[in-house]
């Protein structure tokens, strides 16, 4: 189910009996496509970020735009347009060439060619590699060769935000929800017949034929953060004889479904939640409790209809661009914040929780992070008016709705007994979250209609392969370590998912004792930096696991 409508457990259930067999077919003949040659030219305007959103060291004279074709599906038998792989290639800047380095900032959804333009590379390492950014398929300028980028409607999309479904109170409120998402999702499959060609096992053969034509012979130099490191570890797993150097940065897990994996979410994110919280607390000289109280106030007054915001469809102030803000553009926009680390973090929340809590009621701070999470440009959204017209946003978010649905089969039928335990034991370590994005009414619908999502419409189709059930375990058969780093006090990717992708993966593990979501890839941190440097350019990692300090 798609992360935006999580209403409650019982959605999910009685899902799997629509399951079709899917259809076998022979692994594709690839030749044609390891036969062919980049061209590397310079690269569209389209593709560069604005000037003040590139690192000080990117030199946009210097890099070279290409492609890679790829086909949409490794098996025969199906009549799809090939992917276009938009790739951003800074050259190496010393005389002594060590290989070329792909990466990637996760998502999934999110672009390489934007990441390799913001990221601040040592400079040894530029030096040493040419780096190369790439949008996974599907991704902003990965689209088929059709020229149609896969992508929703931003309309509909938007207009998700600001109605009741996110905390239905009754059947009526939730019975248009389901409404909403059969006409969002049949929609956009209509509008992107390739669409659930997106999965990373897909992405991992990609990466794969990109490796071969790019690079020739020399073995796979990559670096993958928070989604970046699935591609990472199912590389890693398939194709062990071609592994180079290789770094993780938050590790995701390789057991999405796991009732254990959702109770650790739960509660690592109600811990970085109550780290914000005794900030404010500390700053406002309160008790916890007294913040507690003032952020459910909060979100009982987005209930009630009296947060204002600035970007809303339904527009209370023209003049002054009052818009009337929900209940999920407040939780939404905290949980956002969880992805920076606690030191960035807090000055936002502190200001807009005095915004939300104040005589204005005011939660635009906490609109802005929600929508730029999801990949909204917010500098085209508010105004006098609403006008769908002048939205603009990227195809992030549903890249990472199917992605995660074509990895695995989330609509797993469970029976209704074991749903409500799990939820009990997530509200256990989680109470305090668990009530923020709880309706005030308690209302849990007791029918039998679940929603449409990318599960369903799958394995309704008998053309498309059925999402797995489960995920293939993590291995490393090559003999060779990989660096992989972990972030001990993040919610988005939790550390014991580092952990245990160092255990199975055969690696120490590198911890940043800190709260911030892929430590590594922000090269300001010195510890983290000679480590990676020590690996890339020395080939050496810790002999065992070390923990480096904020």
């Amino acid at each position: 189910m798609s992360k935006k409508f999580v209403i409650a457990l019982a959605v999910c259930i009685g899902l799997s009996g629509c399951s079709s067999s899917s259809p076998t077919h022979k692994a594709l003949d690839l030749a044609s496509y390891q036969s062919q040659q980049v061209v590397w030219d310079d690269c569209p305007s389209g593709y560069l970020l604005p000037k003040d959103q590139q690192a000080k060291v990117f030199d946009h004279k210097s890099v070279q735009c290409g492609f890679v074709t790829v086909p949409a599906e490794y098996t025969d038998g199906y009549t799809l347009p090939d992917f276009k792989i938009a790739m951003m290639r800074e050259p190496a800047t010393g005389s002594t060439k060590l290989g070329t380095l792909f990466i990637n900032p996760g998502g999934p959804g999110e672009s390489g060619v934007e990441e390799l333009q913001w990221l601040d590379f040592p400079a040894t390492i530029r030096a040493h590699y040419d780096i190369i950014g790439f949008d996974p398929r599907g991704v902003s300028r990965s689209a088929p060769v059709t020229g149609h980028q896969i992508k929703c409607s931003t309309q509909s999309d938007f207009e998700t935000y600001w109605t009741d479904e996110n905390s239905p109170a009754n059947d009526e409120e939730y019975l248009a929800t389901m409404d909403t998402l059969d006409a969002y999702y049949h929609k956009c499959a209509t509008d992107n017949p390739t669409w659930w060609t997106l999965n990373t096992n897909n992405v991992v053969d990609d990466l794969e034929l990109m490796r071969q034509v790019v690079t020739g012979s020399e073995p796979l130099n990559f670096l993958g953060s928070s989604y970046g490191t699935s591609i990472a570890a199912d590389y890693i797993t398939k194709y062990p004889e071609h592994i180079g150097h290789i770094a993780l940065d938050s590790p995701t897990t390789d057991e999405p479904t796991n009732d254990s994996v959702a109770i650790e979410d739960a509660k690592t994110l109600e811990q970085n939640v109550m780290r914000l919280v005794k900030g404010y607390a500390k700053k406002k000289h309160m008790t916890v409790s007294e913040v507690k109280n003032l952020m459910l106030q909060a979100r009982q007054d987005a209930d009630d209809d009296k947060l204002l915001g600035f970007a809303g469809m339904k527009i209370l102030d023209a003049e002054n661009q009052v818009h009337l803000s929900t209940e999920y553009m407040l939780t939404h926009g905290i949980q956002a914040l969880t992805y920076y680390d606690l030191a960035t973090a807090q000055p936002y929340f502190n200001d807009g929780l005095d915004r939300v809590t104040g005589p204005d009621k005011w939660n635009g701070l906490f609109e802005y992070f929600a929508l730029e999470l999801d990949g909204y440009n917010t500098d085209t959204l508010g105004g006098p008016t609403y006008d769908p017209a002048k939205i603009e946003r990227n195809n992030s978010y549903e890249i990472m709705d199917i992605v995660d649905s074509m990895d695995i089969n989330y609509s797993i039928k469970t029976s209704r007994a074991h749903d409500e335990a799990l939820q009990k034991q997530i509200e256990e370590v989680s109470p305090f979250w668990t009530a923020m994005t709880s309706d005030a009414t308690k209302y849990e619908y007791q029918g039998e209609r679940t929603s449409i999502d990318w599960d369903t419409l799958a394995t309704d189709d008998a053309q498309i392969p059925d999402p797995p059930t489960s995920m293939p375990a993590r291995t490393n058969t090559s003999g060779k370590p990989v660096l992989v780093v972990g972030s001990r006090y993040e919610s988005t990717t939790p550390y014991v998912f580092a952990q245990k992708t160092a255990e199975d993966l055969k690696s120490p593990l590198v911890t940043f004792n800190g709260t911030g979501h892929a430590p590594l890839a922000g090269f300001d941190k010195k510890c983290l930096n000679k480590i990676f440097i020590d690996y890339f350019i020395n080939d050496k990692l810790p002999t065992k696991s070390v923990t480096c300090k904020k």
